[in-house]
């Protein structure tokens, strides 16, 4: 790694690269040292991505073309860790491959525009390098690094980790660190696409968020987040918009007729003006898939798109973002326990009125499908997050 990163490194602090490559366009790879993971059989380490200057140094590792490698490396292990994950054991693949699942779960979790990951174990001369996508992971075959047909795959990889497009190593170009917050603080800046059928006439619009609200937790899976947020980057304290970063299966029609946006709008349509229930359902503000650039076209962020070229996935998935009016916070934020019972209180009475008015099932309720409002005089619960909402018909029998 540090032979790559040094002949990567020289080569562009001499002119020799291409006219159609910059230095802000390539990172350096290098190793850091790990300590969560030491025993005394195993010897852990990690892999930083240096990425380019839009991703924070603080969350990633940024180092740029031109730095001294020896310095980087000395400065590394104060950083959190970001791209691919490498473990060597000196026992067998699995506990090596045990290890890595940790690590990478733990990445999903810390880094908020981080798509899908990859991973390597070394476990003696042998390699192997593995993706890690939402319902599967992919495994290369062994390069044995003992021999020149192995290191030279090996090294391969490694160069074009160092020059491919940073989505390919699994980050989002859509969500974007920014350091230089007017309060000192760094923040997210984050796209929102609305498109129709034709993906190229996206509209874009950029919410700015300093919080986190809900981080993926799973390794597989939807890989959910939720943010708060506000289109001015002046008002990020006081955040109005709740957005939702989601890997859905879920989908029909056109782009933006998912079956969250199109439940919200019958719910909606039948509640709004009634008393009890007008303000007991979240409030849609846009909806669409996230885009991603390829050259010069602008495309959906699916699993297709994102794993060209490897096996098929076990299902087909779609990056989508939902925005929702925050006026209140997650039920996990409560401030006490009777916050937390009126919220599930209101929740479920308004799951009861959804299937007595609509046969709307929810079909995924957790704490963070239920918003806290804040009302006139109380606390109130929000029912949010329909990704898994189905309509029942009208000619189910009813249940006693």
């Amino acid at each position: 790694m540090l032979f790559v990163a040094h002949h990567i490194n020289e080569y562009f602090m001499h002119d020799r690269a291409s006219r159609f490559l910059g230095p802000e366009d390539c990172r350096l790879i290098l190793p850091i040292a790990s300590s969560d993971m030491e025993d005394e059989d195993s010897d852990a380490s990690s892999v930083a991505y240096v990425d380019p200057a839009d991703f924070a140094a603080f969350e990633y590792g940024v180092f740029p073309i031109g730095s001294s490698v020896e310095k980087q490396m000395a400065l590394a292990p104060h950083l959190v860790v970001g791209g691919a994950e490498v473990v060597r054991h000196k026992s067998d693949y699995g506990e090596a491959e045990q290890r890595l699942a940790k690590k990478t779960k733990a990445l999903f979790f810390n880094q908020h525009n981080r798509r899908f990951a990859w991973g390597l174990t070394a476990c003696s001369c042998t390699v192997r390098t593995y993706v890690f996508g939402m319902d599967d992971v992919w495994a290369s075959p062994d390069m044995d690094i003992a021999s020149a047909e192995g290191r030279q795959a090996l090294v391969s990889l490694l160069v074009d980790w160092s020059l491919c497009p940073v989505d390919r190593l699994g980050f989002d170009p859509s969500i974007r660190y920014i350091l230089d917050g007017d309060n000192g603080y760094p923040y997210l800046k984050i796209d929102v696409y609305e498109v129709g059928e034709n993906t190229s006439h996206a509209r874009k619009r950029a919410y700015y968020s300093q919080r986190c609200v809900g981080a993926a937790d799973r390794l597989t899976g939807r890989r959910t987040r939720y943010f708060a947020a506000s289109t001015d980057p002046k008002s990020m304290g006081e955040p109005a918009f709740l957005i939702k970063d989601v890997w859905s299966t879920s989908g029909s029609g056109s782009a933006n007729d998912t079956r969250e946006s199109s439940v919200l709008n019958i719910l909606h349509a039948e509640f709004d003006g009634s008393s009890e229930f007008s303000n007991s359902f979240a409030q849609l503000v846009s909806a669409g898939p996230v885009s991603i650039r390829q050259g010069d076209a602008l495309v959906a962020d699916t699993t297709d798109t994102a794993f060209t070229g490897l096996p098929s996935t076990s299902r087909t998935r779609q990056h989508r973002r939902t925005v929702t009016k925050l006026e209140g916070s997650l039920i996990s934020e409560a401030d006490n326990e009777n916050q937390v019972v009126v919220a599930i209180a209101d929740a479920m009475a308004a799951l009861t009125a959804a299937y007595a008015k609509c046969k709307i099932l929810h079909g995924n309720i957790n704490d963070r499908a239920i918003l806290l409002q804040e009302a006139a005089d109380r606390i109130k619960g929000v029912l949010a997050d329909f990704d898994y909402a189905s309509s029942v018909g009208d000619n189910v029998a009813e249940k006693p």
